[in-house]
């Protein structure tokens, strides 16, 4: 169920996103945080996802650590499984809702094998808090993930609001990645 304030919060943020010039600026940036942090980070397998208009370009990341395994999302009715891609070039084919993603003969990952999850969203909080976009499918995949697996927002620094609506169902990031840096979501006051 979405809460009311949500729906009018998301067309605030589409019609607020930067330009594509600064898009393109700060996915730079947010990947070089990422790619630094990531070499430190023990998991091996870890998902991404493919950006969409409003959403920091992460595929690039792929090819900058190959010897991690990456998987990217793929949606199949209500469901939103995790295929394993090439890091160099993935194959990749438009879905249901237009989004780029893995060809349907592409390795199905289990989400329990995924250790790290790359998370897009509308806007997020320095405490982790998430706004999605409002279909449920990563609420969904998150909720039956590994429970020691770590969920990191990534998101351009105008989607960093100082607080958002959330019902019971939404999960918190472990770590926030912006232009500025990593943040550790664990240290902030929800």
């Amino acid at each position: 169920m979405t809460t009311p304030a949500k729906p009018a919060l998301r067309r605030v943020l589409r019609a607020n996103r930067p330009d594509l010039g600064s898009q393109m600026e700060q996915s730079t940036a947010i990947r070089s945080h990422l790619a630094r942090w990531l070499a430190d980070q023990p998991a091996k397998t870890i998902a991404a996802f493919v950006a969409i208009p409003g959403e920091p370009l992460l595929l690039p990341l792929l090819a900058e650590l190959p010897d991690r395994r990456w998987v990217l999302p793929r949606i199949t009715g209500e469901t939103m499984t995790f295929h394993q891609v090439e890091t160099s070039l993935p194959r990749l084919h438009p879905g249901p809702f237009g989004i780029p993603e893995p060809m349907p003969d592409s390795p199905v990952v289990p989400i329990e094998e995924i250790e790290l999850f790359l998370c897009p969203g509308m806007a997020f909080t320095q405490s982790g808090k998430r706004l999605g976009r409002g279909k449920g499918y990563y609420d969904r995949a998150l909720a039956v993930s590994h429970s020691e697996s770590l969920r990191v927002g990534v998101c351009f620094r105008e989607q960093v609001l100082p607080e958002l609506p959330t019902d019971s169902h939404d999960l918190p990031m472990h770590f926030l990645t912006t232009p500025g840096g990593m943040i550790d979501c664990s240290e902030r006051p929800a």
